[in-house]
């Protein structure tokens, strides 16, 4: 769920710099900063309240408007909305939301209208806009009839997929008023206005590309779509698509990375015995691929053949990835970079290394998986945009291991060092590289890297021609796993409130990394916790959380707080404005807290506590997504997504007669959409 700013001009951590970042001989890592820096500074607004409303809530002084909403038209001549409707605003077909902005809008992305090296400044007119689509709500994109909490006919289920994947579109800006608009195609297939859909063409490479579990899944897809819709266009390629698209990033060059995450929640069984499925699961490097991505576990409602596991038992491997998307070219069909590596990916922040090699930070948003990072082989060429799009095709995928003195390192996964790593019961040798980029959680876990609490988003600051500062921070959302309950020196636990044990990590936490000699490509860190996420009034802080239970929900580590100011839980997605502050979104603060999700902002550096302020908050049952600061910082993006899914009870919705719990944007059926955020006097937001 994330991106950082465009512009991060004059973003070199100084305090980061002037220091030796821990000292060697430091018992454990923790806030360290030198007493010559300044107090942190607190934002300048007047911070947003804790509250439980249905809508958006922005500071004193700031305005709020939607930019786009679940269903609108990508193109003219296409139907208007029926906001009126039950479920979608839209005749509920595949056809229909091919061309439709779709449902959970994630990470977002501003790209010049016109790519340069190095990126536009200032005030512009005109841009493009990518949206992630993360997932989708059967029962609020397709509720049923006659009593019936879903429509389960193939229609609605194909189009139930179709609401996934990502929306690029072109945008215009009046500076004079601050708004900002979509700028609908002319016509369906022309211009840059289009959607990647689940069913979309896409080309695989890599090392993994021609893995046998794609090779086979990908012949299926493409023979069950070819009925469907046709063979691909171009030699090669798969109709797979792209969905679950959390985070991502954006390149130098003028492309999108979206990051595939939670890919296994859409595959069903038909039947458990099927021959195929049976064949496959005699496979005992398939069999660890099942059982560490749960496949077949949430998803039961049916859909297309190729996500029957029945049918398609390899079609997971199709996903996983970080698939690149030219948002100028239409016509190039996204590629999934298999040397990324396959995990429920978050992010991939991409930065430049001190020789102008491409380096892409990446999360694996599950309990107690890893951090990663690769280098490409190749040099960006500021000088050749299209030459640029196979830097991510070639170079070495890393996972991160933190040690208990702050110091670290970034561990090279190849399938020479995974076999040479003891195995445990069951685990199978690699076959070469290819299938360690397949199988990377059980290659990092065989060569050691640092178990995270989640690490979704995984941002480092830039300059204004995305050279890395070697600052990195990763987003720790949470850990409520038992076998992830006492933590490390990495994930830092509470104490529970009895002082008889350790809480699970409730609220989440920051990690900060320093890259060696601050070059993003060097292959030793030191690292330290940047902030505890909670409840900063005490080292003990009960709190009854949604569950009913007392839990500690302090932000002290170490025996010093490390935040003041306003409470969150949660932390998820990170961006940077020019100021030197984070801003941060959160996931799941209404689980602990009575707040809906929201925006915070603090300081990036300065001596002490970070002062913490609400910038935010979205619509009860709704999280906040894909924070993005426009490149003149006049303008604040961020996406509402799957609201009105829940409670201020923490009920979720499934089908009830009374309806969604929000009636967000208009009042009607609830609906994800886009906001942005701006200063009533036009000036810098954030101040």
């Amino acid at each position: 769920m994330s991106t950082r700013s465009n512009s991060f001009a004059d973003l070199a951590c100084e305090s980061l710099s002037r220091r030796g970042f821990l000292a060697a001989t430091a018992a454990l890592p923790s806030l360290s900063l030198m007493a010559s820096e300044a107090q942190a500074a607190p934002a300048g607004f007047k911070a947003v309240a804790e509250n439980r409303l249905d809508t958006v809530v922005v500071p004193e002084g700031y305005v709020w408007q939607p930019l786009i909403s679940w269903g609108e038209p990508l193109f003219e001549g296409m139907a208007p909305l029926q906001p009126e409707k039950r479920g979608a605003p839209f005749a509920f077909t595949r056809v229909e939301q091919e061309n439709r902005f779709g449902t959970h809008n994630d990470m977002l992305a501003l790209f010049p209208a016109n790519w340069a090296y190095p990126w536009p400044e200032g005030t512009v007119t005109r841009a493009i806009m990518c949206v992630n689509h993360e997932a989708v709500s059967p029962f609020m994109a397709a509720p049923g009839s006659d009593g019936q909490p879903i429509d389960t006919s193939t229609e609605a289920l194909e189009a139930l997929y179709a609401c996934m994947g990502v929306s690029v579109f072109d945008v215009a800006h009046d500076p004079a008023s601050g708004a900002w608009s979509v700028v609908k195609g002319p016509a369906i297939g022309v211009g840059r206005n289009r959607r990647v859909t689940p069913f979309s063409e896409v080309v695989f490479d890599g090392s993994a590309a021609n893995h046998p579990w794609i090779a086979k899944a990908g012949a299926i897809v493409n023979e069950v779509e070819s009925a469907r819709s046709g063979a691909p266009k171009v030699s090669g390629a798969v109709k797979a698509g792209t969905f679950q698209n959390c985070a991502g990033g954006f390149t130098p060059w003028g492309t999108y990375l979206t990051a595939e995450e939670n890919f296994n929640s859409q595959f069903f069984t038909s039947n458990k015995t099927s021959p195929a499925l049976v064949e496959a699961q005699a496979d005992a490097a398939f069999a660890a691929d099942q059982s560490i991505y749960r496949y077949d576990n949430f998803w039961r409602i049916g859909g297309p053949a190729q996500f029957d596991l029945s049918r398609n038992p390899h079609g997971p491997s199709l996903y996983g990835w970080i698939v690149e998307i030219d948002p100028y070219d239409p016509d190039w069909r996204p590629h999934k970079h298999t040397a990324l590596g396959r995990k429920a990916n978050e992010c991939a922040t991409t930065v430049l290394s001190k020789t102008n090699k491409a380096v892409v930070y990446t999360g694996d948003d599950s309990n107690n998986q890893f951090v990663y990072k690769f280098v490409s082989r190749d040099r960006f060429d500021p000088t050749n945009r299209i030459a640029n799009r196979s830097l991510l095709t070639h170079g070495t995928l890393y996972a991160a291991r933190l040690e208990a003195d702050g110091t670290g390192r970034w561990i090279a996964l190849t399938a020479a060092a995974a076999n040479r790593a003891p195995r445990g019961p069951g685990d199978t040798p690699f076959a070469n590289d290819g299938d360690v980029m397949v199988r990377c959680r059980e290659a990092a876990l065989r060569l050691g890297a640092t178990k995270m609490d989640r690490p979704e988003d995984v941002e480092s600051p830039t300059d204004g021609s995305f050279r890395g500062t070697g600052t990195v921070f990763v987003m720790c959302t949470g850990n409520l796993s038992d076998s992830g309950r006492a933590g490390n020196v990495a994930n830092p636990r509470r104490k529970t409130i009895a002082g008889d044990g350790l809480e699970r990590n409730h609220q989440g936490h920051i990690v900060r990394i320093q890259e060696a000699r601050q070059d993003p490509a060097a292959l030793t860190f030191t690292w330290d916790i940047f902030a505890v996420a909670g409840d900063p009034s005490g080292e003990v802080a009960p709190v009854t959380n949604g569950e009913g239970e007392v839990v500690n929900v302090s932000s002290w580590h170490l025996g010093k707080p490390t935040t003041t100011g306003d409470r969150f839980a949660m932390p998820d997605n990170i961006t940077f404005d020019n100021r030197k502050f984070c801003w941060i979104s959160t996931d799941g603060t209404p689980r602990t807290f009575p707040c809906n999700d929201g925006v915070y902002v603090m300081p990036m550096v300065g001596k002490g506590p970070r002062p913490v302020k609400r910038f935010l908050t979205v619509p009860v049952g709704a999280e906040c997504c894909g924070p993005l600061l426009a490149w003149d910082q006049k303008t604040f993006f961020c996406g509402v997504q799957h609201v009105g899914a829940e409670s201020t009870t923490g009920q979720d919705y499934r089908g009830e007669p009374n309806g969604p719990y929000s009636s967000f944007p208009t009042g009607g059926w609830p609906r994800d959409a886009v906001i942005y955020v701006r200063r009533q006097d036009g000036g810098t937001v954030g101040t």
